[in-house]
C-alpha cells in the first residue's frame, strides 16, 4: 500500500457531519466520530486493496450495551466506479491493537459518488463489546478524507503487498497498525479518517434487512445494498464462510474450478454426470446478453483466467432444452489476487453462444454462483473507460498456412511459386479493434537472412469473432533453397491496436523450400 496526501480545507456541510463525536440523527440514533476541526488531507490507496478502519470506544462515551449499528459514512474524495467494497465491523474486547478483534460483519457495497457517502446496512449488527473497529476495505485508486488533527493511533490501516488477504482475521494481513508514522504502517495521517458510524442504543428499530428503498440524509448520498437479492454484474460477500467441503473440482480442468456435486446427487437424484474441458481456444463470445442489467456505472466486462467448456451425460436435460439443465449446479471459481474482490461469475450458451453474468457470491477465496446451462463458464471483471489498452486482444486462431494450387498445404514449398497465404486472427475481447496490418517474414534458419518481407492490411475484427484472411499470389522466396526457412506472422506490428495482450500476437511455421523449375 502507498499514498499520497493533499491538504484541502472541508465544505461547511462535513464540518457539521462530522465535528460532533456524538449526534443525534434520524437513522442510528448516535453518529461515532473520532474527528474533530476542519483540516482536511486526501488520502489515495496505491499498490493493493487496503483495509482503513476507525477504532470506538464505547464505554468513554457512556453507551450502554448491546447497541445497534446500521450505517456507516465515509468522506469520499474519489470514487473506483464499480469496484466491491467490502464494509467492515469488528468487535474489539481489550481495546489496544485489533489484530485480536472478531469480525461481527461484512457486507459488500459499491460507491460510485464523492462526498459524504452514506452506506446503509441491510444487516444491523448488535454490539456487546466495549471497542468497535469499523472500517472499508478499499481498491487501488480509491481516495478518501481525513482530518488534520487528532490522534492518528484511532485510524488503522492494513494490507498485504501486492495481494488481498484474508479480511475474516485481522492476525491474517501482512502490515496492521496505527498510522502515526510508527511501524510497520509508517504512515504518518497527523489525523484520523473520516469514517464513522451509527448506533441505536439496545435492540433498537432498525430498517428492515434487504430495504432498497434508496433516500437521502440530509445532503449525505445513501448507499443501500439488499441481503436477498444479488445483482447482476456486483459482486455479493458472504457473511460466513459457507461449507466448501462439498465442492468437487473436474479431473481435467485444473486446480481452480469446483462444482457442488451434491446437487447432482441429491437435488438431481444422481441422474446425469457433468464434464469439463478447459482453455478451448478461439470460442469465446464477445457479447454479454444481459450487460444492461449491470450497473450503469460499469462502462464493460473483461473476461479472465481460464475458459472452460462444462457439458452434460445422462439425464441432465431439463424438459426439452438442448442446453438448460436439470437442476441448477454450483460452480465456483478461484480468481487472480488482484481480481477477488470485483470477479463475478458468466456462462455462455445458445445459438450462437453469447455470454450470461450471474447472480455472484464471494465465500473466502472462491467467487460461487448457480449454474443453469451447460456450456462455457469463466469469470469477469469490471473494465474502466480509463484502461490503458482497448478490450481487446488479438491473437492466431490456428496455424498460418501456405497452400498451393492444387489446395493442399505441405511442408515443402518451392521456390518462386505462388501460394495462397490463409491466417486467421481472433478478437478475445468485447470491443472491436481498429484496422491495422500483419506483417509477414521469411527468414532463413541457418543465416538468419530475411528473404522476403510483406506487410498486409488486416480489417477491424469485431468482439469475439474470427476473421480469416487469403492473400493470393504470395511468391515463395527463390534463394537458400533446399534449405529450411521460417515464415513468421505478426500482428499490429505497428502497435495501433492497444491490446490487454501484447505477448500473444507472433506465430510460425517451418518449411523446407524445395529448388524449381523457377529458380536455381
Amino acid at each position: 500500500m502507498r499514498s499520497r496526501r493533499i491538504s484541502i480545507t472541508i465544505a461547511l456541510g462535513l464540518i457539521l457531519t462530522f465535528l460532533t463525536s456524538l449526534t443525534f440523527v434520524q437513522a442510528g440514533d448516535i453518529v461515532l466520530s473520532n474527528n474533530s476541526g476542519d483540516g482536511n488531507a486526501v488520502w489515495v490507496i496505491e499498490g493493493e486493496p487496503t483495509l482503513v478502519m476507525n477504532g470506538f470506544d464505547l464505554s468513554s462515551r457512556n453507551l450502554s450495551l448491546p447497541v445497534t449499528l446500521d450505517a456507516i459514512t465515509i468522506s469520499v474524495n474519489k470514487a473506483v466506479a464499480g469496484a466491491s467494497i467490502d464494509a467492515l465491523i469488528y468487535a474489539d474486547a481489550d481495546g489496544g491493537s485489533p489484530s485480536n478483534a472478531t469480525m461481527l460483519s461484512r457486507q459488500s457495497v459499491q460507491i460510485n459518488t464523492t462526498g459524504s457517502v452514506r452506506i446503509a446496512l441491510p444487516n444491523a449488527v448488535t454490539i456487546n463489546a466495549p471497542v468497535i473497529w469499523v472500517g472499508l476495505y478499499l481498491p487501488t485508486g480509491f481516495e478518501f478524507n481525513s482530518d488534520t488533527s487528532g490522534a492518528s493511533v484511532l485510524t488503522y490501516w492494513a494490507w498485504a503487498p501486492g495481494a488481498s488477504f484474508d479480511v475474516t482475521n485481522l492476525a491474517n494481513a501482512p502490515v496492521l497498525g496505527p498510522s502515526d508514522g510508527s511501524s510497520p504502517v509508517n504512515l504518518n495521517m497527523g489525523g484520523i479518517a473520516r469514517i464513522s458510524a451509527e448506533v441505536t442504543q439496545g435492540e433498537g428499530t432498525i430498517p428492515s434487512p434487504g430495504d432498497t428503498s434508496g433516500g437521502t440524509v440530509g445532503s449525505v448520498p445513501e448507499v443501500n445494498i439488499s441481503a436477498r437479492d444479488v445483482p447482476i454484474g456486483v459482486q455479493m460477500v458472504a457473511q460466513s464462510s459457507g461449507d466448501l467441503s462439498v465442492l468437487n473440482r473436474y479431473p481435467y480442468c485444473g486446480e481452480l474450478l469446483f462444482y457442488d456435486g451434491e446437487d447432482i446427487r441429491i437435488t438431481g437424484e444422481g441422474r446425469f454426470e457433468l464434464h469439463c474441458r478447459a482453455d478451448v481456444g478461439a470460442f469465446s463470445p464477445g457479447v454479454i446478453e444481459n450487460f444492461d442489467q449491470a450497473p450503469d456505472v460499469i462502462p464493460s466486462f473483461n473476461r479472465r483466467s481460464y475458459l472452460y467448456d462444462i457439458f452434460g451425460t445422462g439425464d441432465f436435460l431439463a424438459g426439452s432444452s438442448s442446453e438448460e439443465l436439470a437442476v441448477p449446479v454450483t460452480h465456483c471459481i478461484r480468481p487472480e489476487q488482484a481480481d477477488l474482490n470485483d470477479a463475478v461469475i458468466g456462462i455462455a450458451y445458445g445459438a450462437p453462444r453469447t455470454w450470461r453474468l450471474l447472480p455472484s457470491v464471494r465465500y473466502g477465496e472462491v467467487v460461487c454462483a448457480e449454474v443453469t446451462h451447460q456450456g462455457f463458464i469463466s469469470y469477469f471483471v469490471p473494465w474502466s473507460d480509463d484502461a490503458p489498452t482497448l478490450n481487446a486482444n488479438l491473437y492466431f486462431s490456428g496455424t498460418p498456412r501456405l497452400i498451393g494450387q492444387d489446395g493442399r498445404a505441405g511442408e515443402e514449398v518451392r521456390c518462386g511459386f505462388a501460394y495462397r497465404l490463409q491466417f486467421s486472427v481472433h478478437n478475445e475481447g468485447f470491443e472491436a479493434t481498429p484496422p491495422t496490418s500483419m506483417r509477414v517474414q521469411d527468414f532463413h534458419v541457418r543465416t538468419g537472412t530475411v528473404a522476403r518481407s510483406n506487410v498486409y492490411d488486416l480489417p477491424s475484427v469485431p468482439p469475439g469473432e474470427t476473421l480469416t484472411i487469403n492473400i493470393e499470389n504470395y511468391m515463395a522466396p527463390e534463394i537458400y533453397y533446399n534449405e529450411a526457412h521460417r515464415m513468421v506472422f505478426t500482428i499490429d506490428p505497428g502497435n495501433v491496436a492497444k491490446e490487454t495482450n501484447e505477448s500473444d500476437n507472433s506465430r510460425s511455421i517451418d518449411f523446407l523450400l524445395g529448388q524449381s523449375t523457377q529458380c536455381g
